[in-house]
């Protein structure tokens, strides 16, 4: 690599640390740990001055190597595309709950993550939980037109917020002697006040809310071109997904019938979804699972052992507002314990049970586990290459992820007839986001005609629904990725695999697409030679 290239590559991550502070957290860079992101109008201008340069830098850098060209186009498009977020989608200046979920998660991350002593992170900890009440009068600040349905999803965050802060430093594994103790009981209880008066603060903006939430036709075409490199239009797009909903609707048709002959697919989903782990064996069958599907294809070769661990475990009781249902958590990239965990969120007495049935725990399991979101996780991480580690796209992550599920289905791991029917069904929920998550943002659709489909289609209940609709109204070109996603690798597996022919090796297919990380597939396919 050319020392001008590398400078700039190196520069560009230093730049997404700085305007992110929180994502530099996750991925193992503690040099930002005590701050949060800024978006008051000063700040943006400088951030978006600080992208053009790079822009303009990486356009005119010189590559030595076709790797070296391929991670300077990943950096030039992801360049591109956080100016276009910061410039023309605004979400800072329309969605609440980016701000609460950005605050929550630089708290979160500090007591999770491991990888720096307990006396840095206990002091970036204090730092953050002072910065919180700025944090927040500026995210007030900058709200200049919000949105109502991220008001109502920021502030069901924030009791949440409230736990961990008052609870979740006490419950975490992290030794905070280091700290005055009286300083720490004034920050928390700063922090916490800061976090109710933002909360009436969410409660008096729905007087001046806006309903609108969509980014239209002409942005959304801009993100899948910048950010995910997927060269057809929303429209395009969606009348793949409306093709996808209809071929896996006649799909679980057929899986129906041979289970239960006569009854229709969303009855018999009904049924089995009756079946059930108990509060008391849920994380140790989960756990199972991913056993299981690890074993499975690391012993048919489908891919490599990632050699690293994937704990299960209960969510703590101060994570249950802002886990509901179950969550992965990945290793940073640049961290030297890679050990992933798995959140289960076990319900209440009184609470409706929210987890996998046991037909859907073996989908589950190797699209989180291996050889789905784990593994891919791992291996990135592994790479010598930073911009691999650490520039993801949602279609290379979510579209990795789906693509297993049809891949060990294929390999015959989910074996049994109802194992196969949740597959697919699982595929159909991916195949209704694209139509949605279209819909939503290119075609006017509402979020509760969004939450009615899900009700209907999926038999989700109507507080899943439509929490479920206000995170497709959130993230635009995000809920397409995992259908349209999976679609790419499959393309070009079959692309590879006429090229090859005979030569062809289903493991070094997917241990070459796993060496570009997840980095959009349509630069795999270019250092794979079929651009």
């Amino acid at each position: 690599m050319t020392p001008q290239l590398d400078t700039l590559l190196a520069g560009y991550l230093d730049l997404r640390w700085h305007l992110n502070p929180v994502q530099a957290t996750a991925a193992g860079r503690h040099e930002h740990d005590g701050t949060f992101a800024r978006y008051d109008r000063t700040s943006v201008r400088e951030h978006a001055a600080a992208l053009r340069s790079f822009t303009s830098a990486l356009e005119e850098a010189e590559a030595d190597t076709l790797d070296d060209e391929i991670d300077r186009t990943a950096a030039l498009h992801f360049a591109r595309h956080d100016l276009l977020v910061l410039e023309r989608e605004r979400p800072f200046a329309r969605n609440a709950a980016m701000h609460v979920g950005h605050a929550l998660n630089g708290l979160w991350l500090l007591l999770a993550r491991q990888g720096i002593p307990d006396e840095l992170r206990a002091a970036a900890l204090l730092s953050r939980l002072r910065a919180l009440p700025a944090f927040l009068q500026a995210a007030a600040d900058a709200l200049a037109e919000p949105s109502a349905v991220f008001l109502e999803s920021a502030s069901r965050v924030i009791p949440g917020g409230l736990a961990l802060i008052r609870d979740g430093m006490d419950a975490a594994d992290i030794d905070l002697s280091s700290l005055d103790a009286s300083e720490l009981v004034g920050a928390r209880a700063g922090a916490e006040a800061a976090l109710l008066e933002f909360g009436d603060w969410l409660a008096l903006a729905e007087e001046r809310a806006d309903a609108s939430f969509a980014i239209g036709r002409e942005l959304f075409d801009r993100k899948l071109h910048t950010g995910l490199m997927i060269r057809e239009s929303a429209d395009e797009l969606f009348r793949y997904g409306e093709r996808l909903v209809a071929e896996t609707r006649v799909e679980l048709e057929r899986a129906a019938e041979v289970l239960a002959p006569g009854m229709h697919w969303r009855e018999l989903a009904e049924r089995l979804r009756a079946d059930r782990p108990t509060r008391e064996s849920a994380v140790d069958e989960y756990a199972a699972a991913m056993r299981a599907a690890r074993e499975f294809a690391v012993g048919r070769g489908l891919v490599d052992d990632p050699s690293a661990e994937l704990r299960v475990i209960p969510t703590p009781d101060f994570l249950r507002s802002l886990i509901p249902f179950a969550a992965y958590q990945g290793p940073g990239a640049f961290e030297s314990d890679q050990t992933g965990i798995f959140f289960v969120t076990l319900g209440e007495p009184g609470e409706p049970w929210r987890l996998h049935c046991r037909a859907e725990l073996p989908s589950t399991a190797l699209h989180e586990g291996v050889p789905g979101h784990h593994a891919q996780v791992v291996v990135a991480n592994r790479s010598p290459r930073h911009v691999r580690r650490v520039l993801t796209t949602p279609a290379a992550q979510e579209g990795w992820a789906l693509y297993c599920e049809s891949l060990m289905a294929d390999a015959g791991f989910i074996a049994s007839p109802e194992e196969r029917f949740f597959q697919l069904h699982h595929l159909l929920w991916r195949a209704l986001r694209i139509v949605l998550d279209v819909a939503l943002h290119t075609r006017g659709m509402t979020v509760q005609a969004a939450a009615a489909v899900l009700e209907q289609e999926l038999g989700m209940d109507a507080p899943t629904a439509m929490a479920e609709a206000r995170r497709y109204c959130a993230y635009p070109t995000y809920q397409l990725s995992y259908a349209v996603g999976r679609r790419e690798i499959l393309a070009l597996r079959d692309d590879v695999r006429r090229a090859r022919g005979s030569a062809f090796s289903l493991p070094d297919f997917h241990r070459e697409l796993l060496s570009y990380g997840a980095l959009p597939t349509a630069l795999a396919r270019w250092g794979m030679g079929l651009a």
